[in-house]
């Protein structure tokens, strides 16, 4: 199956300095490995940490053929790095990172997960969040001790309960079949904390190329306010000739 992508990172429009961080590469089996990393907004060495995530992802051989148990390798591999780094540069104690790190081979897509970057499967007309966004208030809400409603404009709703530095971590995997036709969305909350899930699905459906979708999904945000740094990467599968 023969991938189209494209990958956006920006500042925004109302930080200084972007603390998300991407990595995308075909693998010489013509798989694709892709991650995105948030640093930790208000938390020392967000940055540093992103960093640290792609590097780890990046460990990955260009001649290996990925497993999910080797991706979920990675991801520990990171934790570990970046929880190393902070006891030995201790004015950035408490530096994190979300990861969300996928790798698409033929017909089927495996990830790992830690924090609340998103990915997203389109199906037909249908947009599905793959990952669980690892926040405080998700817990909350689904022991029926908060609506979902009223976490929209809970003082804590971006408050995360896991990432990459945490104490301790319980990566998400998962995996799903990719059909002819299908379409990937890797991103952090700087886009889908700006557009609509509806604005989001009509963009990946329109009869565009992966570049095309990623520079208008990029631009929706700009344009609904920015106010976080914003990564996307964007996977078309072709779909089959009639």
């Amino acid at each position: 199956m023969s991938l189209q992508f494209k990958a956006q990172t920006h500042t925004g429009n109302k930080r200084q300095s972007n603390e998300d961080r991407y990595f995308v590469r075909e693998q010489a089996d013509g798989s694709l490995l892709m991650a995105v990393a948030d640093g930790v907004g208000g938390m020392p060495g967000g940055e540093k940490a992103a960093e640290l995530a792609m590097e780890a992802i990046a460990a990955a051989g260009l001649e290996e053929r990925l497993s999910p148990e080797r991706l979920y390798q990675l991801a520990t591999s990171a934790h570990d790095s970046i929880v190393r780094y902070a006891a030995a540069h201790p004015r950035l104690e408490g530096m994190g990172t979300t990861l969300t790190a996928a790798v698409v081979r033929e017909n089927a897509v495996f990830w790992v997960h830690v924090g609340d970057s998103r990915l997203y499967i389109q199906h037909s007309a249908t947009l599905r969040q793959l990952t669980t966004d690892h926040r405080f208030l998700s817990s909350m809400i689904e022991d029926g001790d908060i609506t979902a409603e009223e976490a929209l404009n809970h003082p804590l709703r971006n408050m995360l309960d896991q990432c990459l530095g945490c104490p301790s971590i319980e990566p998400e995997q998962g995996n799903v079949v990719l059909e002819p036709g299908d379409r990937l969305l890797l991103c952090t909350d700087g886009l889908y904390g700006e557009v609509p899930h509806e604005r989001v699905k009509n963009i990946l459906l329109a009869d565009m190329t992966a570049k095309q979708k990623a520079t208008q999904l990029l631009e929706a945000s700009l344009n609904a306010g920015g106010k976080d740094n914003i990564t996307l990467v964007v996977v078309d599968s072709p779909a089959h000739n009639p």
